[in-house]
């Protein structure tokens, strides 16, 4: 025949419960009551000990092969006289606790430790963020005054520019004045000395102030000439 495992209901786990805690619940032990059972859930049955006078958690299991309950534990609790507020605080918490009270308190200082490194570090990005405002300020006055030197480098580009173009007019137009200066010079030799050599003169007169063209011409006459500068 073939086994069959038996549920057990809640009132046959009180009972079993209530045997495993009062073992001298009996004529031999003169019912003495040990512990009482204020509930019973899926995994553990919340007790009153009356020899320590304490709450405890009676953590048990269901033996499939005997068909019987087992306390595997038996762990110290307490029961928090709170009102109704404080109660949901309580189970707000530990549903934040992850369904528990355990290691709540080290929770809530790595939560403050957490806090404290949150607003650390909304400080240091508040502070770099004035940072960067302040080095975008920097940034935009470094830009209008490159903007305002690069307006006045192309303002003064066009001055030079101007200068220049006046400049070489001028050069332009005082070498128009000492080539005619020279062209006077050389005419005043044109009956005294030949085309070829006031030809030759013409030619190289760049190389010749018209005081120095003169000289030179002069000293062509006395070569040429020397009757010219007798008196």
């Amino acid at each position: 025949m073939p086994k069959i495992n038996f549920r057990l209901s809640d009132g046959e786990k009180f009972e079993a419960l209530w045997a495993l805690l009062n073992p001298e619940f009996n004529e031999e032990g003169n019912w003495t009551v040990s512990c009482g059972i204020s509930a019973v859930y899926d995994d553990y049955a919340l007790v009153f000990n009356y020899e320590t006078g304490e709450h405890e958690r009676a953590y048990y299991s269901k033996n499939d092969e005997t068909d019987m309950v087992e306390i595997n534990e038996r762990v110290k609790v307490y029961i928090v006289d709170v009102t109704e507020a404080e109660k949901n605080t309580l189970d707000t918490l530990r549903a934040l606790n992850g369904g528990t009270y355990e290691l709540v308190s080290e929770t809530l200082l790595n939560a403050e430790e957490t806090l404290e490194k949150n607003a650390e570090f909304s400080a240091k990005i508040e502070e770099l963020n004035e940072t960067v405002t302040t080095l975008n300020t920097e940034k935009d006055e470094l830009v209008a005054a490159a903007e305002t030197f690069t307006a006045q480098i192309e303002e003064a580009n066009a001055n030079v520019t101007s200068l220049t173009e006046e400049v070489d007019s001028l050069r332009e137009y005082k070498a128009q004045i000492e080539a005619k200066e020279k062209e006077a010079v050389i005419d005043q030799y044109s009956e005294m000395l030949s085309d070829e050599v006031l030809d030759n003169y013409r030619e190289h007169a760049a190389d010749f102030t018209a005081e120095g063209l003169d000289k030179e011409l002069a000293y062509e006459l006395k070569k040429r000439n020397s009757s010219a500068f007798v008196k």
